[in-house]
């Protein structure tokens, strides 16, 4: 369905209308009724003056994720955090991952993405300095294109579960 500009509207009676364009007023319809019983009231208010399903579909983007100017500064900051990335004092494996995971999550949502390469490069680089030994493995012996970073995690995982297994043998 391609979009119609406003101005363009041609007002028909119901009598009028031809059959394809009775079937997308109907599904316009459709999803204006499930956007509009999924919204809480805050949220309906700021789209019932909408008059069709894209334009409650565009105030909600606008409302969610800002203008394209604040998406810009988001990107730029998100970006900049990207490049900044390294382990706090103290986290674990666990919350790092999250945390990158995260990163990356928000990244795409703004538009930018990194290949698999780059950050699960990235990922083992910034982890603690323990951990250097099992990531520099990880990296020379594995095509980290090819990898997920869930992989990539998994297998630091592992590494920390048998660790922590032999020192409850020992222990």
């Amino acid at each position: 369905m391609t979009a119609i500009d406003p101005e363009h509207y041609i007002i028909k009676e119901k009598s009028e209308l031809l059959d394809h364009e009775k079937a997308v007023m109907l599904k316009d319809a459709k999803i204006r009724n499930i956007l509009h019983n999924s919204f809480e009231n805050v949220m309906s208010n700021r789209v019932i003056a909408c008059k069709n399903a894209k334009e409650i579909w565009d105030a909600l983007e606008t409302q969610c994720q800002g203008t394209m100017v604040i998406k810009n500064n988001r990107r730029v900051v998100l970006v900049l955090e990207y490049e900044q990335f390294y382990d706090k004092a103290d986290e674990s494996i666990i919350d790092i991952y999250y945390r990158f995971l995260t990163l990356l999550n928000d990244l795409s949502l703004v538009g930018k993405e990194y290949d698999r390469e780059d950050s699960n490069t990235k990922f083992l680089r910034d982890l603690p300095e323990e951990w250097d030994t099992q990531a520099s493995i990880i990296r020379h012996q594995y095509d980290l294109d090819l990898l997920t970073l869930d992989e990539v995690y998994g297998m630091l995982k592992t590494h920390d579960l048998e660790i922590q297994q032999k020192k409850n043998i020992k222990g």
